[in-house]
């Protein structure tokens, strides 16, 4: 028998044994693939969302970035006066009055905005599919993503009911993009009426320059002239976000890494219960000749392929636990890249590995004559 025939049947010596090894790593890998995967795909979704729902640059109140505190559309004048400024666009956002149940994810903010502005800063609210945009003399209309269409089974034509008003949709878009296929919009007039908001609220404004590659500049010239609110571009938000969808990643790492230490543990019991009972085994191949050289890569190779098939397993069980949170998240995609499944890969190889190292250890150290001796 070759050496490779000697480590693979050590490895099916006992089968119930290798299994739990095997499904220790397996759990772990499939974790770390999972919820990284989930984690990239978020991040990917929401710096989609910066680059067609923004405009060049976002204003809301200061200190209050995510558009939760109101604004008076007076602060829109000031903005249109500062050099530089092209066009801008008012929006208010309108939470869920009670939250939606069915398919997908439950609440989704509303936002009512101008169409005729919309248009000019050229936004996913223009990306029509089926149906047409909103127009500037629409009341009770409303356009909705094709994922939400989809969720709540509606057409253009179909009527909803929102804030005990009946709307219309008119049209369905579509970007490609989770989040933002979930968006619904109506005028911003009537959201502020349905809202029973003041009617010169607003909750953010979308800014568009005149020169690209101006951004920054004029996003500190509307800081600087424009009292308590906050300007920032979309690269600077984009920044924001992919810096903290990064501590997401990480986070995500270190807790399905403390998953995969144990499995890793596991394999390290597994190797030294079977090396103490073969230890008269191991006695016999040193007597014949093996060196503890030998005896080294004999172990650690076990500990190799528990790690690299247990990997493989983590690999796929990770593959379709994504591809069932997809189907639960309409549109949702996990992004699952040859990096990932590398480094995944790699992590369950190196504590097989690791996990191998002390029973290696003290397979190399056993005396061949006192092991002879052993029953």
């Amino acid at each position: 028998m070759n050496f490779l025939g000697i480590v693979y049947k050590n490895i099916l010596r006992r089968k119930a044994r290798t299994f739990l090894s095997l499904l220790g790593i397996m759990i772990g890998v499939a974790a770390i693939v999972t919820l990284v995967g989930i984690s990239n795909g978020l991040r990917s979704n929401a710096l989609d969302v910066m680059s067609t729902l923004t405009g060049d640059i976002t204003v809301t109140k200061s200190g209050n970035i995510l558009a939760t505190e109101t604004m008076d559309e007076s602060v829109m004048d000031k903005i249109k006066d500062i050099k530089g400024v092209k066009y801008v666009a008012p929006v208010v956002i309108i939470p869920e009055k009670e939250i939606e149940t069915g398919k997908g994810i439950g609440s989704f903010e509303v936002y009512g905005i101008d169409p005729v502005a919309e248009k000019l800063i050229g936004t996913a609210a223009t990306e029509i599919k089926e149906g047409r945009a909103l127009e500037a003399n629409d009341r009770y209309k409303m356009i909705v993503g094709s994922a939400y269409a989809k969720m709540k089974n509606l057409k253009v034509g179909s009527k909803v009911t929102f804030y005990d008003k009946q709307f219309e949709i008119v049209g369905i878009t579509e970007t490609g993009n989770y989040i933002m296929d979930h968006m619904r919009a109506i005028p911003i007039d009537v959201a502020r009426e349905v809202a029973r908001l003041d009617p010169r609220t607003i909750h953010m404004v979308r800014v568009k320059v005149e020169k690209p590659g101006t951004e920054k500049e004029i996003a500190l010239r509307i800081n600087l002239t424009v009292p308590n609110v906050e300007a920032t571009t979309s690269s600077e938000q984009t920044e924001q976000i992919s810096n903290f969808m990064d501590t997401i990643r990480t986070m995500t790492w270190a807790i399905s890494a403390v998953a995969a230490i144990v499995g890793g543990i596991g394999i390290m019991n597994t190797m030294l219960m079977s090396v103490i009972e073969r230890t008269k085994e191991i006695g016999i191949f040193k007597a014949v000749g093996w060196s503890n050289t030998d005896t080294l890569k004999m172990i650690l190779l076990e500990g190799f392929l528990l790690g690299f098939f247990g990997g493989i397993l983590g690999v796929i069980g990770g593959k379709l636990a994504t591809m069932i949170f997809a189907s639960l998240l309409a549109q949702f995609q996990a992004d699952i890249t040859l990096t990932l499944v590398g480094e995944a890969m790699l992590f369950a190889v190196s504590l097989g590995v690791i996990g191998g190292i002390y029973p290696a250890y003290r397979a190399a150290s056993i005396d061949p004559i006192e092991a002879l001796r052993n029953e």
